[in-house]
């Protein structure tokens, strides 16, 4: 049998349709055989995955091997070595471009959108691997998978005459078989005395049906996720907003704030805002991975381009970006993993070339983009938390691309990879630049920016101000002194109280120090508040484990956890900060003194200035419940948090847990 799954009337939906008669005439009956299982995907969707889109998925599960389809002439003798299909997997990106708009270099293709290349032949291999990685990621062992690209609209006598995996006009299944034999992936391999093709020899076939409905299946939306899509997705129609949006591309644009006044979503917004009024692509830049997986996941569920396409949003980390760069330049030929251990050195030598390249008028920029356009073409480079990075980032990044590309967001007293607040109008003139300062808080309910304020104030904080929304009223605080675990009742009760309030476990948000993270296992480095949720029978998504934070939660029965480092930029309808105090006492170690130190310098009180600024990062997390978690009011921290609650009566609740 056939399947054909996906959503009727897509380019992708009909390829399928055409795809599966030209099964059905090179295998005749394979379509009303119930022994046989062929199933193809349009549109599929590959959610947690840097690559999610793939045009067609392509699995064929048949209960006697059939032959390939012969070409020679009927009169002719049959071929004495015949090759068997028992099974295949497939990728097949699909590009409906007239044959002027494709150009071939060897076996690489590039198609254009407009004037804009796209390599075709590298988005095939990352759906490849995408695929791989995804039956991966739900447990599942892959098969071997085969990635092909399909051009209905370019004459087979047009394609490169190399071995490739292009299949062009009037093309038979024969005729893609027949490529995945010539590119020998997989390898036909003798069995009874026949050559046969087994992409599922070492994986589960009956495990089909579940990788079909999980590459069928849309994600899902909490209504925390709805009010993000409408907000980022409304068109942006103040005053204040359309003087920046005029200027987009003509200054460097910077918003300016505390956590939760909402610089991130601003960003989110405005690239939005260029992605559908400019068709343009934006390159959004973080440093944290958990921040990124947040973002690939909301934007998931806009479904607003993976970069394979001539308009996109693209998420990266900064250093990954940097690497792409630095490779391309030809500064290194490490590997990524060995790359960043020697950071320092390669921006430098990087920064030297493009200085040098610049002054010779060479225009490396063009360079990087002819070679790979969907790396280094974007219209706009958003840069998330700017307010920390290293001076010769942003100078590698301007001697790049012209600094009014570019649009910053700069958070107070948000350090978390320095301490030294990163000024990016230094290197251009003021004129040429726009601060836009946001004091508002547009995440904490009024409740927790009034309790937030109080606690800054107890810790001899200076200048910490956060003004709320008196719109939005509410919000409670719940400091639990004692362990989290020692009670599942106090866990069930905010769970039920999301839940009153239409909101699901993925909107919920822990967030532990490194102390609460279990590393004796450097394969399985997770949180041990994931084990004890687990244990109670819920689902979580641990970004405490490297390989969990690298793809984003998929399920909305997932419970966020992630390290404090990682925090900044999240947000929660709860949060539960797990060992308060003991990130102040991690933080006060972590502080490094200036090199340069004054007479009047006082290592101790910079200190508790650093631990306190950092403290107010998760504080600044929640919506609507903030939970905070310490070991007992022997503390300074408890000392503040006490005093701080005493004020606010209203807001916040003080807990004893059982043990």
């Amino acid at each position: 049998m056939i399947h054909i799954i996906g959503a009727e009337g897509t380019e992708e939906f009909n390829a399928a349709q055409r795809l599966g008669g030209l099964i059905v005439t090179a295998w005749p009956g394979v379509d009303t055989d119930h022994e046989d299982d062929i199933r193809i995907v349009a549109g599929a969707k590959c959610y947690g995955q840097t690559t999610t889109d793939i045009d067609l998925v392509i699995l064929v599960l048949l209960a006697k091997p059939r032959p390939l389809p012969c070409t020679a002439p009927a009169n002719t003798a049959p071929d004495a070595d015949p090759i068997f299909i028992r099974s295949l997997c497939l990728t097949i990106e699909l590009k409906n471009h007239q044959r002027d708009k494709v150009i071939f270099d060897g076996n690489q293709v590039t198609v254009f959108y407009g004037k804009r290349p796209h390599q075709a032949s590298e988005q095939a291999q990352r759906q490849q691997v995408a695929l791989r990685r995804f039956y991966e990621q739900h447990g599942l062992k892959p098969p071997f998978v085969t990635d092909l690209i399909w051009l209905p609209n370019v004459p087979k006598e047009c394609l490169p005459n190399v071995m490739s995996n292009i299949i062009g006009a009037q093309a038979t299944w024969g005729d893609m078989l027949r490529s995945v034999v010539a590119l020998g992936r997989p390898r036909p391999k003798w069995v009874a005395g026949v050559r046969e093709i087994d992409a599922f020899s070492h994986a589960d076939a009956a495990q089909t049906i579940e990788i079909v409905n999980l590459l069928s299946k849309r994600l899902a939306l909490s209504e925390l996720d709805r009010i993000k899509v409408e907000r980022i997705t409304r068109r942006q129609s103040g005053r204040r907003d359309q003087q920046y949006i005029e200027k987009m591309g003509k200054q460097l644009l910077i918003f300016r704030g505390r956590g939760g006044t909402g610089k991130t979503m601003r960003l989110l917004q405005l690239a939005y805002d260029m992605y559908m009024a400019q068709d343009a692509r934006v390159l959004i830049l973080t440093y944290n991975k958990a921040l990124l997986a947040d973002l690939q996941r909301l934007f998931a569920l806009i479904n607003a381009g993976d970069g394979a396409t001539p308009r996109a949003i693209v998420f990266k980390t900064v250093h990954s970006f940097l690497y792409r760069i630095i490779e391309h330049l030809g500064v290194t030929r490490m590997r990524p993993e060995q790359f960043i251990t020697q950071l320092a050195q390669h921006k430098q030598q990087a920064l030297h070339h493009l200085r040098k390249a610049n002054l010779q008028h060479q225009r490396p920029l063009d360079a990087l983009i002819a070679a790979a356009p969907d790396h280094f073409d974007w219209d706009y480079i958003f840069v998330d938390e700017s307010q920390d990075w290293p001076e010769d980032e942003r100078d590698l990044l301007f001697a790049l691309y012209d600094f009014r590309r570019f649009v910053v967001a700069d958070g107070v007293d948000q350090m978390v990879r320095g301490a030294e607040h990163i000024n990016w109008r230094q290197v251009i003139a003021s004129k040429d630049s726009q601060v836009v300062t946001f004091s508002k808080s547009l995440r904490l309910k009024a409740g927790l920016c009034q309790f937030a304020q109080a606690f800054a104030l107890h810790l001899d904080l200076p200048n910490w101000n956060l003004e709320p929304d008196n719109d939005m009223y509410g919000g409670r605080v719940i400091i639990l002194e004692g362990p989290y675990d020692a009670d599942r009742s106090f866990h069930d009760e905010l769970m039920q109280a999301a839940q009153h309030a239409h909101n699901y476990p993925i909107d919920m948000l822990f967030c532990v120090p490194p102390a609460l993270v279990d590393r004796r296992d450097p394969q399985n480095v997770h949180s041990s508040i994931a084990d004890q949720l687990q244990a109670w029978d819920c689902h979580v998504w641990d970004g405490a484990a490297k390989h969990v934070r690298s793809s984003y939660p998929t399920h909305l029965d997932q419970i966020r956890i992630v390290q404090y480092d990682s925090c900044r930029g999240l947000e929660a309808w709860t949060s539960v900060n797990l060992g308060f105090d003991e990130l102040y006492d991690y933080k006060r170690w972590q502080y490094t003194p200036p090199a340069q130190a004054t007479l009047f310098s006082d290592d101790a009180r910079e200190a508790h200035y650093f631990a306190a600024r950092w403290l107010m990062i998760p504080l600044t997390r929640a919506i609507d419940t903030l939970v905070i978690q310490i070991r007992s009011l022997d503390h300074r921290i408890a000392q503040a948090l006490k005093a701080a609650a005493q004020e606010c009566p209203s807001v916040v609740e003080w807990r004893k847990s059982s043990r």
